[in-house]
């Protein structure tokens, strides 16, 4: 019987997940297909895969955090991070017994940015606070480098944490590594931007937009411009992505 699996999310117009899988399964003769699976409430998530009698999935915004509320079960990497982006669902017979939840953003981020980095990058500054910032900075931290943040909603308890309306020349200065993992500029949403000073970033900065949807968003153009090394969020995408899929068929 031919296996499905699927990308979960709330609006997957800009995913290229499922074009990534099916033509991984087409070009290896594989007898599987990958769907995606819009849903609105996560309440739905159980019936979903075992209806579909889904084999495994993908978690993506705005889903990695919460979606661990609704599983089983998550390895140790997701306890430390708090987010999931892989569930592996388990049968009996054809009923769903289980769904336990993996982490392979961080491999996927660790790969990716592993021929970029170098002495003068240690330390970073990441836009945004969700499911990809944390497993981001759980990889960051491992290599010993200083991490800190830029959120909507900044905790006066926390020194990493800072507002919007505090990003200036100075820290962008300060951090030669610089990622956005918020979903502003992507697809369809392409033309939208934040305030940044452009004009503190020089050759020196490495600039990372996990966004791959567009190709190059406008925070990338512009960095570039200011002669950053900048790359997108799709080769973190692939390395994820064949991760999942060790993990669904281990």
């Amino acid at each position: 019987m031919k296996k499905t699996y699927g990308l979960l999310g709330k609006q997957l117009s800009h995913s290229f997940s499922k074009s990534f899988f099916n033509n991984k399964f087409n070009e290896e003769n594989i007898d599987a297909n990958y769907e995606n699976y819009e849903l609105s409430d996560l309440k739905e998530l159980r019936f979903l895969i075992e209806k579909n009698r889904l084999c495994g999935m993908n978690v993506t915004i705005p889903y990695k955090e919460e979606v661990i509320n609704f599983i089983d079960e998550i390895d140790d990497t997701c306890t430390n991070i708090g987010a999931v982006n892989t569930l592996v669902p388990h049968y009996s017979g054809d009923s769903l017994v289980s769904i336990k939840g993996y982490n392979t953003d961080t491999y996927g981020f660790s790969q990716s940015i592993k021929p970029y980095l170098r002495s003068y990058h240690e330390h970073v500054l990441i836009l945004g606070t969700g499911g990809a910032s944390k497993a981001a900075s759980h990889v960051l931290k491992e290599l010993n480098l200083k991490v800190n943040y830029i959120t909507r909603k900044p905790t006066l308890d926390s020194k990493d944490f800072f507002g919007w309306n505090e990003l200036n020349e100075n820290m962008v200065k300060y951090h030669k590594f610089i990622i956005n993992t918020t979903p502003i500029g992507m697809f369809p949403n392409h033309d939208q931007e934040f305030s940044f000073p452009y004009q503190a970033i020089t050759n020196k900065h490495f600039v990372m937009d996990l966004i791959y949807n567009p190709e190059e968003t406008n925070f990338l153009k512009k960095a570039k411009k200011m002669g950053a090394n900048t790359i997108n969020g799709y080769s973190m995408l692939v390395f994820q992505a064949l991760k999942s899929w060790d993990i669904w068929n281990s």
